[in-house]
Formats: structure tokens, C-alpha cells, sequence
């Protein structure tokens, strides 16, 4: 994100592809089977969180970072998106005088404030086994001031893939962070925003294409050939160019990237109805008929998650985040893009204190966050809001290298309203299923899974603005524990605006 203005979707335009089809007369709504003919994902790739570099490291005390710490401990994050930005580790240039670029030299600080706090983020992922998403916002360069001269070729400029390379050899190859998993080659390279506020103002889709290639032969140069660069990290924008990256991608340099990344901020009304869901396969359905390793090679994942009603353009603060209904929106919002075929989410965002806003004399802090660990704000801003404990459902539910079972029910033709889907792990000792009631009256299913599910008791969550159940710590607990199985019939009744989560397992 990091930008003050954005065109988001209220609806995507794009060519009608037919995802789902069925005859209300031949679909039980109200009894709901997932079986193996229903799997949408055999391994999901996992969800989590843009945890990025702390833009001002010194607002963090001690005591904040515990409390970072503790809230990620109970995340459970799969994955996470770290962004930095290289001038804060990229020092001394110097251009020699001369035009050749490849004569540039300058020097790295791995020692400084922002290095460490990355070096912090990625101790904690390398331990508990959290993918990361590594990557830079942009080039080292503004409108006003660009000393490097990298406007003009963008992230196509040779230093660029120099400063990669050399930035990954020493996190990967030196300081053995293998938890970084993927390159994303600058944020949003389709979003050019306003000439003379956007750093992006001068791209264009081949001078990203030439730089993917550029990073691409660096790391392979320098032993990094696991690392893989994110298809794109491309913003849904109104003009469409956000599909027109992600198809070009799919036809020119699939062998390149390591999957198709978007960033997804969508309308409520959108999602409300079942839509998302709909477009999102339109838009993976485009991708397929391009890249035959898609779906097994390469998958799709959003690098940032979020909802755009409530947000305040002038200050960057999403209000609804305070609110339950963002919460449920936000578990729909998963729930449509799994079922779609998305393979991973990392939602937008962890902390508050990650980023600022610089258009007045005091810097203040992006409230888009699941708690703001800044001392110096509100008791009420510190606290975990709703958004975090129904995530905290989804990341312990849907874990990595689960199943996802979809459910011929889940089809807006029949209900816009009303989306199931069901997970286990492959051994099926782990397992469960969750719903989104997005109507305005309560409904009554049942739920089976077809195959052996192991355990005896079943783990029971509602989630609404108004009704979930927190334990002694202050985190999320079940409402209820029954006995019981899923391959029995499992009657209940998921209220309206409700997020319902049952898992063989306490959360």
C-alpha cells in the first residue's frame, strides 16, 4: 500500500467466464457434504500478515515488541510480506562521473536500526517456520531528489538487480534466512499514481518484465535460485492494468516468477453478494489458458488483503476495523478467495506502528492495523481489535499444506449470501469447516465430511460485531465443546452477519 490515494474495484471488468454452474433443483442447500470431488486446493499454501520493517524502528520499545511478539505468537501466521526500503541500508553513492552505470559504486550499513529490526522479523519467521515474501517498495529514487538516477529505467536499471542480489546473499547465503521464500520486485508496479508524488510515475510493464529478468540472473548468480519472484504485486486498479501485468506474466516470462500476486481492496457490496469469488476465478480461468504450470508449478496469492468501505483517504485509516463486521467480511473475503483457487493471503496489516503518514509536521500512524503496539496512542488503539481474533480462526483453521474443500452450495446463482468451505490436513487427524452468513436472518445446515476424520469432540466459534468469546489472556476461545464427529451429521443454525468456525481441534 504505502500511498495516499488508491483506485480500488467496485466491480472488475473483465470478459465473462462461466465458474460456476448448477440447477437450484439438483443442489440440497441445506445439507452440506464435502467430499473429494469438492477439493479446490490439494496444499494450501497458508495465510498471514504484511509484517514489514517498522518505518520509525524508535517508537518501538521493549515492551512493544514483546507485545508484537505475543500477538504473532497466537496469529499462527503460514506467511508473512516484509518489506524495506534499500535507501535505509544503501549508502556513499557514487556514479564515477560517467554514464556507465556498471562503474556505480556504494556501500551497505547491515548494522543500522532498520537492518536490525529486519533481521529481528526474519529470527522469529527463520524459528516458527513462516514463509516470507521479501522485498523493496521502490527504487531508491524520488520525484524531487533522484540522486541515483533510477526514475527513468525504474526497477529495469541494472544497480537494481546489483542491490537485490547482494541484499539477499547476505540475509540468505550469510546470515542463513531461508525462511525468505519469494523477491517482490517493488510494490504495485502498475499503480502510477500522480506525476510528481509516485515513485512509480515512470513504469510500464516491460521496464518491470526486464528488471524480473535482471533479478532473476542475479540470484541465480549468486546461489539463490530458490528464491522466487513474485508474479507481479500488482494493485486491482480501475483501468484494468493490474490484469493486463498478471496476463502479460502468464505469457511472456511464467519460468520466471514463482507465483501471480495481487493486491486485492475490495467493496463490500462486492463481496457481500458472492462476487469476489466470481471474478477472481475469471481472472485465474485467463491465467491457465497461458501458463500450463499453473495450479501445480505456480499459484495465485494476495500480498495484500483488505477491505476499502471505511477507509479514510486522507489520512490512510480504515475506521470499519473496529467493528466485528470487518472481521466477518474479512473471513468471507478468505473464504471467496480460496474457493477461487487463491493459494495464500497475507492480509493488510499486522500493526499499526509499521507505517506513517508524512503530510503534516507530526508523522501519524496508518491505523489499518490488528492492534497499534505505539505506547504513545490510545489504551483502545493498543488493544487486539475484533478483525484479530477472527483471523486468529482462519490462520490456526487453514494451515499450510492443508486441503480445501469447496461445496456445489457455494454458487451466488443460488445464494449471494451463504459460503462454506471445509480443510484438513492430508492425514485427516486435523480438520473442520467454516461458514459466513452474510444474510440479514439466521439459517439452519447441516455438515458432514465424506472422509475419516479422526477425534471425538468438536470445537465450536461464532464470531459477530457483537458476539465472540475471549479467554482469561484475552484471545479468542471456543463457545462451546460438544462430542461429536464429522462424518455425522452436524446440525446448526449460523446467525445472521456470522462468521461459524468447528474444528476437531482447539483453535
Amino acid at each position: 500500500m504505502r500511498k495516499n490515494t488508491r483506485k480500488v474495484l467496485s466491480s472488475l471488468l473483465l470478459v465473462p467466464i462461466g465458474i460456476l454452474s448448477s440447477c437450484k433443483n439438483t443442489v440440497d442447500m441445506d445439507n452440506i457434504v464435502f467430499t473429494e470431488k469438492n477439493v479446490v486446493q490439494q496444499s494450501f499454501g497458508g495465510l498471514g500478515v504484511e509484517w514489514g520493517a517498522y518505518e520509525d524502528v524508535d517508537k518501538i520499545t521493549p515492551n512493544s515488541w514483546d507485545r508484537i511478539l505475543k500477538n504473532m505468537d497466537r496469529l499462527g501466521a503460514s506467511r508473512i510480506r516484509l518489506m524495506i526500503s534499500y535507501d535505509w541500508i544503501c549508502y556513499n553513492f557514487d556514479n564515477k562521473g560517467t554514464a556507465d552505470k556498471n562503474d556505480d559504486t556504494w556501500t551497505y550499513n547491515f548494522a543500522n536500526k532498520w537492518a536490525k529490526n529486519t533481521i529481528d522479523i526474519l529470527t522469529y519467521c527463520q524459528e516458527h517456520n513462516i514463509d516470507v515474501a521479501f522485498g523493496a517498495w521502490n527504487v531508491i529514487a524520488n520525484m524531487q531528489n533522484d540522486v541515483w538516477g533510477m526514475l527513468d529505467d525504474v526497477s529495469s536499471d541494472i544497480r537494481w538487480a546489483k542491490i537485490t542480489s547482494d541484499v539477499l546473499d547476505f540475509l540468505v547465503n550469510k546470515k542463513g534466512f531461508t525462511c525468505i521464500k519469494w523477491f517482490v520486485n517493488t510494490n504495485e508496479p502498475n499503480y502510477t499514481g500522480l506525476v510528481g508524488s509516485s515513485k512509480n510515475a515512470l513504469n510500464t510493464y516491460e521496464k518491470w518484465e526486464q528488471g524480473v529478468k535482471n533479478v532473476r540472473a542475479a540470484l541465480d548468480k549468486a546461489g539463490l535460485k530458490d528464491i522466487s519472484i513474485v508474479g507481479g504485486d500488482v494493485t486491482m486498479t480501475s483501468d484494468n492494468s493490474w490484469l493486463d501485468y498478471l496476463l502479460n506474466i502468464s505469457k511472456n516470462i511464467p519460468d520466471k516468477v514463482g507465483d501471480y500476486g495481487m493486491h486485492a481492496y475490495i467493496k463490500n457490496r462486492m463481496l457481500d453478494q458472492g462476487e469476489m469469488m466470481t471474478e477472481i476465478q475469471k481472472v485465474t480461468d485467463q491465467i491457465k489458458k497461458n501458463d500450463k504450470g499453473y495450479g501445480t508449478e505456480r499459484f495465485a496469492n494476495i500480498w495484500e488483503g483488505g477491505l476499502y468501505d471505511g477507509k479514510n483517504n486522507e489520512t490512510d485509516c480504515q475506521l470499519a476495523i473496529r467493528t466485528g463486521l470487518y472481521g466477518v467480511r474479512m473471513a468471507d473475503y478468505t473464504m471467496q478467495s480460496l474457493l477461487a483457487g487463491v493459494n495464500g493471503i497475507c492480509y493488510w496489516d499486522f500493526d499499526d506502528g509499521m507505517h506513517f503518514m508524512y503530510n503534516s509536521e507530526i508523522p501519524t500512524p496508518k491505523e489499518w492495523g490488528m492492534f497499534s503496539s505505539l505506547e504513545g496512542v490510545s489504551a483502545e488503539k493498543q488493544e487486539l481489535r475484533p478483525w484479530y481474533h477472527s483471523s486468529v480462526l482462519l490462520t490456526q483453521m487453514l494451515k499450510k499444506g492443508n486441503k480445501i474443500y469447496g461445496s456445489d452450495t457455494n454458487n451466488p446463482e443460488l445464494d449471494k449470501t451463504f459460503r462454506c468451505l471445509g480443510t484438513t490436513n492430508q492425514d485427516n487427524t486435523q480438520a473442520g469447516f467454516m461458514c459466513v452468513n452474510q444474510g440479514t436472518k439466521a439459517v439452519e445446515k447441516t455438515f458432514r465430511f465424506d472422509n475419516k476424520i479422526e477425534g471425538e469432540k468438536l470445537y465450536i466459534y461464532q464470531f459477530s460485531d457483537k458476539n465472540y468469546k475471549l479467554d482469561e489472556e484475552g484471545f479468542i476461545a471456543p463457545n462451546y465443546v460438544i462430542d461429536g464427529s464429522l462424518n455425522k451429521q452436524l446440525k446448526l443454525t449460523i446467525n445472521a452477519h456470522e462468521l461459524m468456525v468447528v474444528s476437531t481441534e482447539k483453535l
